[in-house]
């Protein structure tokens, strides 16, 4: 099988599995290449999108690139790992959208088809957020699920066993990148609801976000000052 890599769940990964076990690698982030090559894996630097050769089976693993129609067909199947709770948190900062808008955390390995996250799902496991959670507390445990899914699923794989996959169920969530952009640029603190402004502070507290600040719109919050505004 390939892997289609990226991030540090990507760079895990690869410490799970064995080279023999893997027909490419697949990845745009130089430093996660060289260790793929370290580690004797075929190593491809390129988009997935441009290779013209493939294995029979797939598995994205935070590649931060959308397959085409092209390249989904070259393979038989192609696997994905979310940090959402599919049919809620399609799209971009799943994990954020799920405690700021009190929706379905989770993990999700499901089948990879034209649109964004929306192919059948073959496991889920679900994360419970609490009141108490910041974006950094609730991403821990869904990495962990994550993880999870990756070591019970890929023994399958390697093994060419079909796995069973349902569709996904109506309704759920799906937000685009600039919906978070925008939404912390235009959130108004002064305006807004003590509680609201805390929550959202909260939500973003996220690993990622440089020290201890968060910004708003023009307004940093210092979070070791306990979310004083400057």
């Amino acid at each position: 099988m390939d892997l289609l890599i990226g991030g540090d769940l990507g760079e895990w990964a690869l410490d799970q599995v064995s080279s023999a076990d893997v027909g490419h690698v697949y990845t745009v982030e130089p430093a996660l290449g060289e260790k793929a090559k370290r580690k004797g894996f075929a190593t491809c630097l390129t988009d997935v999108n441009e290779a013209k050769e493939s294995a029979a089976v797939g598995i994205s693993i935070h590649y931060p690139r959308i397959l085409t129609a092209a390249t989904l067909r070259r393979y038989r199947k192609v696997y994905n790992l979310h940090p959402g709770l599919l049919p809620w948190g399609r799209g971009f900062f799943p994990i954020f959208w799920a405690l700021w808008e009190k929706t379905p955390a989770g993990a999700t390995l499901h089948e990879v088809d034209e649109r964004l996250d929306t192919g059948p799902i073959v496991a889920q496991l679900r994360v419970e957020a609490t009141e108490t959670d910041t974006g950094g507390s609730l991403f821990a445990r869904v990495r962990e699920a994550e993880r999870k899914l990756f070591l019970d699923f890929f023994s399958k794989l390697k093994a060419d066993e079909e796995l069973p996959a349902k569709p996904q169920p109506a309704g759920g969530s799906y937000h685009s990148r600039q919906e978070f952009f925008d939404l912390k640029a235009g959130f108004d603190w002064r305006n807004e609801r003590g509680e609201d402004l805390v929550r959202l502070v909260r939500c973003l507290t996220f690993p990622g976000y440089s020290g201890m600040e968060v910004r708003l719109g023009d307004t940093v919050f210092d979070l070791s000052l306990k979310g004083s505004p400057r």
